[in-house]
């Protein structure tokens, strides 16, 4: 199963200027899932998705990170959005399905997408190709760079889009 998830920020980091001119932070901004992505991982529909779920929320989101995530006003609003809108306590279920029924989760930096997601994943699960493609002692890779690369393919262009993105770890998963 290839996966990827979006976030958006629901309160801004607070930081203040301390005496010897440092900044320190005093609030970390808070991350909250917006949308979870999971793709088939081989077979007939591999690389289709079946789970493309944005998750609703109640409270006031300061940064949607559309650059980064995709995600527009709206996308996240049950009044507005044409997406397919859903709990983050279902997707959640869903998620944890998978985890207990043994699944294998590929794609890129999934440490820190679990972790906002604040889902437990075995490590024997998690194929990250953040980890599959890192050199020790240099810098870790972006997925852009390693589909341009490794696949000559160009993603993240005008839009950010969390299908592609699972589909590209898959992709990059399976030529290693």
């Amino acid at each position: 199963v290839a996966v990827d998830a979006e976030f958006v920020t629901l309160n801004q980091e607070e930081a203040e200027l301390r005496s010897d001119g440092k900044v320190s932070t005093v609030k970390a901004a808070h991350m909250s899932v917006a949308r979870i992505t999971c793709v088939r991982g081989d077979g007939d529909m591999e690389g289709v998705p079946f789970i493309d779920d944005y998750i609703a929320t109640q409270e006031q989101v300061v940064d949607y990170l559309t650059k980064f995530s995709g995600i527009k006003p709206g996308d996240l609003d049950a009044n507005f959005s044409s997406k397919h809108l859903t709990t983050l306590k279902s997707t959640y279920q869903k998620m944890r399905f998978l985890v207990d029924c043994g699944a294998i989760f590929i794609g890129h930096g999934l440490k820190n997408d679990f972790r906002v997601i604040n889902i437990v994943v075995p490590i024997e699960q998690i194929i990250d190709t953040v980890t599959l493609f890192h050199l020790p002692h240099h810098r870790w890779v972006s997925l852009k760079f390693l589909a341009w690369h490794f696949l000559k393919s160009n993603i993240q262009g005008v839009t950010h889009d969390s299908i592609e993105d699972a589909v590209t770890a898959l992709r990059l998963y399976k030529k290693y």
